[in-house]
């Protein structure tokens, strides 16, 4: 038997009713069927919302309101024959409380994610999971749906497999992440998400899933950022017509000079990219575009093709040794060379304290020397034969512009000026005017 404390006040409430009608026949066999009725009836309704302590208490409120208006005196033997069906009342109770009732469930490939009382509910779900990737003010979406079978499928459940609306939140969270683990990085100072990813061991392209709200390049100290890849249980499916402008790469010509050393080149004329009006279909999974097909296209303006000097003079000795070593004695590198955040990252970021010095990686010319926008605070070396290195973000500098430097001797101090996100250097080297890989000459 269930719910025995609740019971036992049960008891205690019909006791006192019979102790008042105990002298009248009619009262006591009709009170016994009506207390049969409200049972019965409160318990079935209450089963709907899966409290069984709900409906006991609503009888005994019953039942102690029918004690207040009768007067007698108690008969046990009718007080015991009452209690005794009361029990075999709350045992058939039971019984009705397992029995299936008329519900609605997600299934997707045969196994039900949600079952919940109403067939909107069910479709409120679907609506929900699907309304992040219908809300792009520049796109038509032409279709959305699944890519998994999913079906809402009419059934029999019992009341405690029903979902009710306290656990919707944490079921539609969970089939749109694939799990209900949370776990948050607050972003500390001289942070971006390489060096947030590099400490977690995931991928930056992970790091970005998990956030898709965030622009990587603007991430603040303190703000929160997600560590949870997602891996929803449901592939929404978009097809969407989008119109937009687009680029048209233009081309380039070559021409030889002798006013130029082999390596150098100078643009002459320069070139403009053309523009063409798109219309195209896109196909996204979960936001993602998988496919593009190209409905209408119109050039709106041609590209102009771009000239350059080829220099084909021999280059003058070297300055330096021509091996670089590393611009400072200590650093971890934060941000390599190359795509980052779908932009070209030109040079690597080396994190250190402001006010670290920063040494020329090989004796040279100081062509350059100030403050040089995005740059910050900047020195540009010239090593001859066509290679140059170039140090940013510096809090001080202690060379000027045609100064002659050695190896080793410092230049600047470590810092954070210009587009900078923390203390740092960003370190550059460059083989006729064009910035390769540092650390194809320098190891961090």
């Amino acid at each position: 038997m269930t719910n025995s404390g609740n019971s036992d006040g049960l008891k205690k409430e019909i006791l006192k009713i019979f102790n008042k009608v105990k002298d009248d026949s009619k009262i006591r066999t009709l009170l016994i069927i009506s207390s049969v009725c409200i049972l019965i009836f409160v318990m079935v309704f209450a089963s709907n919302g899966n409290s069984k302590e709900l409906a006991y208490n609503k009888l005994a409120s019953a039942t102690q309101m029918q004690s207040t208006v009768l007067e007698s005196n108690a008969d046990p033997a009718e007080v015991h024959r009452a209690l005794n069906r009361v029990s075999d009342i709350e045992d058939t109770v039971d019984e009705i409380l397992t029995i299936d009732i008329p519900a609605y469930a997600v299934r997707v490939g045969g196994i039900d994610l949600a079952v919940f009382k109403t067939k909107d509910e069910a479709e409120m779900l679907l609506d929900d999971i699907t309304q992040p990737y219908i809300d792009d003010e520049e796109a038509e979406i032409e279709d959305i749906g699944f890519k998994e079978d999913v079906n809402i499928v009419e059934k029999t459940a019992k009341p405690s497999e029903l979902q009710d609306i306290d656990e919707y939140e944490e079921i539609l969270y969970y089939i749109t992440k694939g799990t209900n683990e949370t776990k948050i990085h607050k972003v500390e100072k001289g942070e971006n998400f390489w060096v947030i990813a590099k400490k977690y061991k995931i991928s930056v392209d992970s790091l970005v899933k998990a956030n898709p709200e965030i622009k990587p390049e603007r991430i603040q100290i303190g703000q929160e950022v997600s560590l949870v890849v997602p891996k929803p249980l449901l592939t929404v499916v978009t097809k969407e017509i989008k119109e937009y402008k687009e680029y048209i790469a233009f081309e380039t010509e070559y021409e030889d000079t002798n006013v130029l050393y082999k390596g150098e080149y100078r643009v002459k004329k320069a070139g403009k990219k053309g523009e063409r009006e798109v219309v195209a279909e896109i196909s996204k999974q979960n936001g993602i575009e998988v496919s593009r097909s190209i409905l209408e296209e119109n050039t709106t303006e041609e590209p102009t093709t771009k000239l350059v000097l080829k220099g084909i003079k021999n280059p003058p000795p070297r300055i330096g040794t021509g091996k670089f070593s590393k611009p400072t004695s200590r650093g971890i590198v934060t941000s390599p060379f190359g795509m980052r955040w779908g932009r070209r990252h030109t040079g690597i970021d080396i994190g250190l304290k402001t006010g670290t010095p920063v040494t020329a990686a090989d004796g040279g010319k100081v062509i350059y020397s100030g403050y040089k926008g995005g740059y910050g605070k900047c020195v540009i070396i010239d090593h001859g034969a066509n290679m140059k290195t170039l140090y940013a973000h510096n809090s001080a500098l202690v060379v000027k512009k045609g100064d002659k430097v050695f190896k080793g001797q410092t230049i600047a101090k470590s810092g954070n000026t210009g587009n900078s996100t923390g203390p740092h250097l960003h370190f550059e080297v460059r083989i006729n005017d064009a910035p390769v890989n540092p650390t194809k000459y320098v190891k961090y």
